[in-house]
């Protein structure tokens, strides 16, 4: 890594601090949430990870960890909840069931171990742009989804054991870090996609659709600077068994007029799992983005009625029970209950 990069990973904007790599204080509030989240991705492997581990006002701790493979294959699943942590432990020593998070130095380098019935994943991350401030974000960062969020592209090396199966690996990854208010129940949908190609392209975005509203937030990282989101175009393609990519293309426009286009076919991994009453579609593999060879993590988060209408009248030639119901209510408008 050029000094010039490695002087990057430090950077950050004036609306974050170097305390907020850190844990904060919380509201005790029914609504208030901390948490970090971890992504790793290993197309060739068709193997994937996510890390998920969060904290209440009320210090109540929680974590989910999945290991994956494609279509739904959960190659390790844990999650707990209601775990009392004392107010001063911090994310430098985070530790909830078998997830072990330590970040390093600020905004630049954080370790990942994970060791449950016989699965192991163990990583250190390192950034490879500025950690991006949602407050930089053309609308800010709305009060429903956190005081503040931060993304993080960068590069991870480790390895996730699955019994004899031992997985080594150096390759991009992505985190985030959110803290303050976190209402799911706002949300209608949303595409968050993290993008990567090497240490030359960050991308991360969140295409969402809440309270009536359409939210654009998000960086483009590339030549060497950062930039906000302010315009995302695209279509994702979908199967009918997971209603989960089969393919994608996107356009992204940044605060410096820049455009920056992507693409991914066949996808690599796919698991699908609840979050606040939303489920949740994960799915990764390789793309090209801007004409280099990168990789795709794209998360969407549904309803989980409409997934499963989807997924039915995907079939819709077919006579079950389920496709039939569906196939007459959308027949049906304005009939007054009897």
């Amino acid at each position: 890594m050029s000094q010039d990069a490695a002087a990057r990973q430090g950077l950050t904007s004036p609306s974050i601090s170097m305390s907020d790599d850190r844990r904060h204080t919380l509201e005790n509030s029914a609504l208030s949430r901390e948490s970090l989240f971890f992504q790793v991705s290993i197309p060739e492997e068709s193997l994937a990870a996510l890390a998920y581990t969060w904290v209440d006002g009320a210090h109540q701790a929680g974590c989910t960890v999945l290991v994956f493979g494609d279509n739904d294959e959960r190659l390790s699943q844990f999650s707990v909840q209601g775990i009392d942590v004392s107010p001063a432990t911090d994310f430098d020593n985070w530790t909830v069931g078998p997830l072990v998070v330590q970040h390093g130095e600020p905004h630049r380098t954080a370790h990942v171990a994970f060791d449950h019935e016989g699965v192991t994943l163990d990583y250190t991350f390192e950034a490879t742009t500025p950690a991006f401030s949602y407050r930089d974000n053309e609308d800010g960062c709305p009060a429903f989804f956190a005081d503040n969020r931060l993304e993080q592209s960068g590069r991870v090396h480790g390895t996730i054991a699955i019994h004899d199966r031992v997985v080594p690996f150096d390759t991009t990854g992505h985190r985030d870090h959110s803290w303050g208010t976190r209402d799911w129940t706002a949300f209608h949908h949303w595409k968050w996609a993290c993008v990567q190609a090497g240490s030359e392209i960050g991308i991360n975005f969140t295409y969402g659709l809440a309270l009536g509203r359409l939210f654009q937030w998000g960086y483009v990282d590339r030549d060497g600077v950062q930039a906000p989101i302010v315009s995302i175009s695209g279509d994702v393609e979908r199967d009918p068994d997971h209603y989960a990519y089969t393919s994608m293309a996107f356009s992204l426009v940044d605060a410096l007029g820049r455009t920056t286009d992507f693409s991914a076919g066949r996808r690599s991994t796919f698991v699908r799992y609840p979050a606040g009453g939303m489920v949740l579609l994960d799915a990764a593999g390789l793309c090209e983005v801007a004409g280099l060879e990168g990789q795709v993590y794209l998360q969407e988060g549904w309803e989980p009625e409409y997934v499963e209408r989807r997924k039915a009248l995907s079939f819709a030639d077919g006579d079950s029970d389920v496709t039939t119901r569906l196939l007459a209510m959308n027949k049906d408008v304005g009939r007054l209950s009897q």
